[in-house]
């Protein structure tokens, strides 16, 4: 088994300072000490336009600089991506290759000639045909795309993908046990990562791609940095930069692939039985047609790329701040589903009327209209907020896992969970992975008591990444070899 880890740094351009601060301590210096300590280790970083502007302005240079010492010994390349964290499959063509050719106007201004990127990375992983294509005609050699994107259980690979809508595209796949095993903290050793969690694939020939946030080590999972060290310095360990496989695997398979995002389950892809559609949009957190703050969002900033164009074009100062202005973030906390923030639903509104406010030639009737947007937003947003459409919108946003599991499962198979979760925390504990044990109590201790359902990911979801359960269905609908020896033991017997 070869690894190859993708690590993607993002931080929005307007980060509060002591937020920045904390991220850069720690999770960006300990990585790139972790990197130079070690120059065996090999990996693709994508790192923004906006962070890589957002680190120079306010001092971190030293980020910068170990980061080019990586790319000049080789241990690491970097792809392209779009420079303020836009959702590509949502904005024009037109606006996607401009925040694409502004991404790459950013890290060539910092790494010269250092910036050669093959690959490219679209922001949420967010996977379309118009980003494929666009990402092509600018000379990209390969992108990375959702496990999902693929389908429900890939066969995980010897040999390298190119897609047949897209000639001359090639495309890996997430390998998402993998990623999430780190990024969810279930793995927290070296040794449990490769003696027990992907213990069936070390000795197989093949590339696990694992793709996360570069936040994962030390900020978002404090102590995952050692972990990453520690894995990395294994003579056994070997790493490999996403080029590489390319190289190593060469035999190439075409593919026909659908869209998604990483923020995808398999359930938004289900078939609607009475409609015969699948039932969700793949991107509905960034724009839900049944969400009237989306719809306002989008509305609002359609209108002021139009208002830009006609009022400011060749003016750099105004095209640059509504490039700013079109970061995802917003859009995401404003999907209750359940992330939600009024800060930056707020921030976001305000950037696009402050934007029109300052055109030349605006006229009042515009910065009326733009005020006019942004108040309707706010009203909507501290609506939701004030009412509790904000809880109600979540569980309806999981209305398939909103009944506890000990009641919407056949009594045979949620015995059968209890087991295999059983035999997880023993497992744990036997090998003295305490904290990974008290999570499989505690997830016992919900599932008993019927509490699973206010989790944001379910007990379950960690469960299938170790297990490799595939869905919640009765026992009697699962082949023989998708239930654990150890379960089907037991359950036999009665335990």
């Amino acid at each position: 088994m070869l690894f190859s880890f993708f690590l993607h740094f993002y931080q929005p351009y307007f980060q509060q300072e002591d937020i920045l601060e904390r991220v850069v301590n720690e999770s960006y210096r300990p990585l790139m000490k972790i990197f130079k300590d070690n120059p065996r280790a090999r990996a693709t970083f994508n790192i923004s336009g906006a962070l890589v502007e957002l680190l120079d302005q306010k001092g971190y240079r030293d980020v910068l600089d170990a980061l080019k010492e990586l790319l000049e010994r080789g241990q690491v390349e970097l792809t392209g991506s779009a420079a303020y964290h836009a959702f590509l499959p949502l904005l024009s063509k037109e606006e996607a290759i401009r925040q694409i050719e502004l991404n790459d106007v950013f890290l060539r201004g910092q790494f010269g000639g250092l910036y050669q990127p093959k690959g490219f990375f679209s922001p949420e992983l967010a996977f379309d045909y118009q980003t494929a294509k666009i990402v092509r005609d600018r000379g990209y050699e390969w992108l990375v795309a959702p496990e999902l994107a693929y389908g429900s259980q890939p066969a995980w690979p010897n040999k390298t993908f190119y897609l047949e809508e897209v000639p001359g595209l090639k495309i890996f796949f997430r390998h998402k046990r993998a990623s999430v095993l780190i990024l969810a903290g279930i793995s927290r050793t070296a040794e449990s990562l490769l003696k027990v969690d992907l213990e069936d694939l070390v000795n197989q020939d093949i590339y696990i791609l694992a793709v996360m946030d570069a936040e994962t080590f030390g900020h978002h999972r404090p102590g995952m940095d050692d972990f990453l060290e520690e894995i990395l310095k294994l003579e056994s360990f070997r790493s490999i930069k996403v080029s590489e496989i390319i190289e190593r695997f060469g035999e190439s398979e075409k593919v026909s692939v659908r869209e998604s995002s990483w923020s995808n389950e398999e359930q938004d892809f289900w078939l609607d039985k009475e409609k015969g559609v699948v039932s969700q949009n793949p991107f509905l957190l960034w724009k839900d047609p049944s969400n009237p703050i989306h719809q306002l969002q989008w509305e609002f900033a359609g209108w002021v790329v139009g208002l830009v164009k006609e009022k400011a074009s060749g003016e750099s100062r105004s095209r640059h701040a509504l490039d700013k202005a079109l970061g995802s973030d917003q859009f995401w906390w404003a999907s209750a589903k359940p992330w939600w923030s009024l800060e930056m639903i707020e921030a976001g509104a305000f950037r696009l009327k402050e934007l029109v406010e300052e055109l030349p030639r605006v006229t009042e009737e515009q910065r009326r209209k733009a005020g006019e947007y942004y108040r309707r937003i706010l009203e909507h947003a501290f609506d939701w907020q004030r009412t509790g459409k904000i809880r109600d919108a979540y569980r309806k946003a999981g209305d398939w896992k909103s009944t506890p599991l000990k009641e919407r499962t056949p009594p045979d198979w949620y015995n059968l969970i209890i087991l295999e979760f059983e035999d997880e925390m023993k497992k744990a504990a036997g090998n003295r992975e305490f904290e990974k044990a008290i999570k499989w109590r505690d997830a016992l201790i919900k599932l008993k008591k019927g509490t699973d359902i206010y989790d944001v990911l379910h007990v379950v979801d960690d469960l299938q990444t170790v297990r490799k359960i595939p869905s919640l269905k009765g026992v009697a609908d699962h082949k023989p070899e998708e239930i654990s020896e150890f379960a089907r033991e037991h359950f036999i017997k009665g335990d």
